[in-house]
């Protein structure tokens, strides 16, 4: 016996309902598991590449040697870019591991992020922006000094820009160090091929020889330096350890899993809307949330047509807007535990909005009458196989 038109009707609703909830789950939660890091040795030269979900951390706590006397620090790092944008290496130093010690790639642009507090216990996040510095494809050499007077960003040997921002402290450059991410999931996709730590800040002069070094491929030879504390040349060529050249006891590791140092949970949408102030990250933060509006958007819309026509219950548009909640809450709890994924409260309030959308296009008029029609076309559609079976015979 064909079933009428109605039940059709259901079936379809219900099914779409079931559709929409595995996409949902599968979007929201796949793989399922911690991918592979993705960190690759280069073959022919010294260095290594990072790809997607990539990361290298130090195998412990770096700590700055206070007792030198010596005045400011200074950072080498050389690298290529494939992409233009994430973070480059960061320390978690700052009380905060969401505000960490960064220098982070935006677009052509280098930024220095720093969690600083005054003599009134006042934080600040300044920031150290160098334009032009970054083309995709092109190996660039960067060099960072500070002392009490400022810092100083050199691109290639040559200085680019000064700012009289307080000095970078030692303490700043100690804790976990990450490389190729942030402390928190901010990936950074391309080639490193050196990086050095010293605990004085160095001259112009020896930043245009130390250039010169880098570049011909002898990084090596800066080892004799007594004022380094990290040498990094990434010369190992295998295996999952990167050594340091001045101290064997913090070599940087390889997690065989893509991993996150500090992963947050539901993390504040107040920190989002601070990381807005980056332009690279504002068109991020904007793509996110119409993503998640409109993913969210056929929840509202097939589990309000469920509770009005194929299982009718009181007050529906409220509890469908509750269950999108629910489902995006359930959601963002379990991406807690996968280093991919980022739980945060901006994707709870937007999906929970793409499902209250969703309510609100399904009882607008001309939507709803589209609905209706696309519901009865599919419906009266369908087939039932005994019709097929009658058909078949009565041709022959």
């Amino acid at each position: 016996m064909t079933a009428d038109p109605q039940t059709k009707s259901a079936r379809l609703i219900s099914v779409l309902c079931l559709a929409v909830l595995a996409c949902i789950w599968t979007a929201g939660l796949w793989p399922f598991r911690a991918p592979d890091n993705a960190v690759r040795w280069l073959k022919s030269e010294d260095g290594v590449r990072f790809e997607k979900h990539a990361a290298i951390v130090s195998a412990k706590t770096l700590r700055a040697n206070q007792a030198t006397g010596r005045d400011g620090v200074s950072l080498e790092i050389w690298l290529q870019p494939a992409e233009l944008k994430g973070a480059i290496l960061a320390f978690d130093s700052s009380p905060d591991p969401r505000s960490p010690f960064v220098l982070r790639q935006s677009g052509a642009q280098l930024t220095l992020q720093r969690y600083l507090v005054d003599g009134q216990q006042r934080v600040s996040h300044s920031l150290f922006r160098i334009e032009n510095v970054f083309q995709s494809r092109k190996r660039v050499f960067l060099t960072i000094t500070s002392n009490h007077n400022g810092v100083r960003c050199y691109v290639n040997g040559v200085l680019a820009k000064e700012s009289s921002d307080p000095g970078i402290t030692k303490r700043e450059l100690s804790g976990r160090l990450v490389v190729g991410n942030s402390t928190w999931d901010d990936r950074w996709i391309g080639v490193l091929a050196g990086l050095a730590i010293y605990d004085r800040q160095l001259d112009n002069s020896e930043v245009k020889m130390h250039y010169d070094i880098w570049t011909r491929g002898q990084g090596t030879s800066l080892a004799g330096d007594t004022s380094l504390a990290a040498l990094y040349t990434f010369g190992d060529r295998q295996g999952n350890v990167v050594r340091n050249m001045v101290d064997p006891t913090t070599p940087l590791i390889i997690p065989a899993k893509c991993f996150v140092l500090h992963k947050s949970f539901l993390r504040s949408i107040a920190n989002d809307f601070r990381n807005m102030r980056d332009a690279s990250n504002r068109w991020s933060i904007l793509r996110s949330v119409s993503i998640n509006v409109l993913g969210f958007l056929p929840v509202g819309l097939v589990l309000i047509a469920f509770f009005t026509s194929v299982k009718p219950i009181r007050r529906p548009a409220l509890v469908v807007i509750l269950l999108g909640f629910l489902l995006s809450f359930s959601v963002e709890v379990l991406q807690w535990f996968l280093p991919n994924r980022d739980s945060g409260m901006n994707d709870l309030f937007t999906n929970t909005g793409g499902t209250a959308l969703g309510v609100l296009v399904y009882r607008w008029p001309p939507a709803f009458r589209i609905w209706t029609k696309l519901n009865l076309a599919i419906s009266s559609a369908e087939v039932h196989p005994n019709s097929l079976l009658q058909s078949a015979a009565a041709e022959k």
